[in-house]
């Protein structure tokens, strides 16, 4: 029983906090001047620990078509170590990078290491190659942004094609 109304408590509270966060994001106009939903709205306090009206969103960068594009690219144009490869040996690699308001991705450097030079320059080799990404907003400006993905090598999943 104290579990169940722990978890009607947090499924409130989830609630309250998506609804409240759609009520702030920004309403931003595409290119055809439809009013579009996004981003997270950035809250004050005020002295007296009131919560101000929102004073700036923030949408951040995104590769086109999002993370299932990404990871579908990665897969498509990665090139496993092949000594890797042969020995079945898996990792990830973080790679750091700037989305400018171009949506050309810049500054691409490591972030956390595979442990395996071959991957983490093959992630590097690979985050150089993207396409141009979505960049970030804040209230409703593309602005520069630096950002981090995982950049995964999985052996059995290499084995199968």
């Amino acid at each position: 029983m104290k579990s169940s109304k722990c978890l009607l408590s947090l499924a409130c509270v989830l609630a309250f906090v998506f609804c409240m966060s759609n009520s702030f994001a920004q309403n931003c106009k595409d290119e055809n001047g439809n009013v579009k939903k996004g981003g997270i709205a950035l809250t004050r306090a005020d002295e007296n620990g009131n919560h101000t009206a929102p004073t700036a969103a923030l949408s951040y960068p995104k590769f086109k078509g999002g993370s299932k594009a990404m990871y579908r690219y990665i897969y498509k144009n990665q090139q496993y170590p092949q000594n890797l490869k042969s020995r079945g040996i898996s990792g990830q690699t973080q790679v750091q990078f700037m989305v400018n308001t171009d949506s050309t991705i810049t500054n691409v450097e490591l972030f956390k290491s595979s442990g395996y030079k071959e991957f983490d320059d093959e992630a590097i080799r690979l985050v150089k190659s993207f396409p141009k990404w979505v960049p970030a907003k804040q209230d409703c400006q593309d602005i520069p942004f630096k950002t981090v993905v995982t950049i995964p090598f999985d052996a059995d999943r290499e084995k199968k094609n």
